[in-house]
């Protein structure tokens, strides 16, 4: 029962990375219609700002908000050019040019960082472990569970609660009518761009004392992204708070029953859920126009 408790705990920090990382990627997706496939790239990005940052001697938790905020500006230059000339084209288009921009974000990353596995100098307070019912657990992956858990719920109450949250769910409705009443839909989409860096980013920076930062990390990140807001649906908060703890237990428990099934356990899952619900567990059918 204990070993069980622990995995469950292990599943919860999981769940949190893929939340954090997959609530960006879908609000790019939803709000703009936009396949961002560099989102990756981003979140690798930010694990490099967290490891570089703790190794520097500066406050270790700084290293989370210079994250957020630098993969912020790299979000608001993309958006600035070229994923601009972009959003009004085809998906096709779309993955060809962030596909491209995230091979080459990959090699000045290698070249930047080296291609070593990298991982953050932690400080005391989140070193060691603490028993849960005589098993070991790292504190660190506690604080990685409780600070998820603040940002989502931060994130659920401003896109839910603020007059902000209600013009960026406006706009995946109907972006026209939203424009009608006045209201900048190109300042708010940029915005939305540069939270959903600013989201991966972080995610990384968090992620890195778990993963650590390599190489390839950015690819296997953004495929459970895309696992995450396609099972989620697109459009909707709650649905992706669901998906990222579903794929992150079901990914938990195969990877420690049967380990070489566990790629296809999760990706037959996700087939499943879009067999019963093809629009994802909560999303809901686009109009078209």
């Amino acid at each position: 029962m204990a070993y069980i408790v622990v995995q469950i705990l292990n599943a919860l920090s999981f769940s949190v990375l893929l939340l954090l990382t997959g609530l960006g990627l879908s609000l790019v997706l939803s709000l703009m219609n936009f396949v961002n496939l560099t989102h990756g790239s981003i979140f690798l990005l930010g694990s490099y700002i967290g490891v570089q940052w703790m190794a520097s001697g500066a406050p270790w938790w700084m290293a989370f908000p210079a994250a957020f905020v630098l993969t912020g500006l790299v979000g608001a230059v993309l958006d600035r050019y070229p994923f601009r000339q972009f959003y009004p084209r085809t998906h096709l288009m779309q993955v060809l040019l962030t596909y491209g921009l995230s091979v080459v974000f990959a090699d000045l990353m290698r070249w930047g960082f080296g291609a070593d596995t990298l991982s953050p100098v932690l400080p005391e307070l989140l070193q060691g472990v603490v028993f849960v019912m005589g098993f070991p657990f790292p504190v660190y992956r506690l604080f990685l569970i409780a600070t998820g858990a603040t940002l989502a719920l931060a994130l659920w109450w401003a896109i839910e609660r603020t007059l902000w949250g209600a013009a960026i769910r406006a706009c995946v409705i109907d972006r026209g009518i939203v424009e009608t009443l006045g209201i900048d839909t190109r300042r708010l989409l940029t915005v939305g761009v540069v939270l959903a860096a600013a989201l991966g980013g972080l995610g990384g920076a968090l992620g890195a004392g778990m993963l650590s930062a390599y190489p390839g990390l950015d690819e296997e990140v953004l495929l459970l992204a895309l696992l995450v807001v396609v099972v989620g649906g697109l459009g909707s908060f709650t649905g992706t708070v669901v998906s990222a703890l579903l794929i992150g237990f079901v990914t938990t428990f195969a990877r420690m029953w049967l380990p070489e099934f566990a790629n296809f356990l999760t990706l037959g899952m996700m087939a499943l859920v879009l067999m019963v619900f093809p629009h994802g567990l909560l999303g809901r059918e686009t109009r078209q126009l």
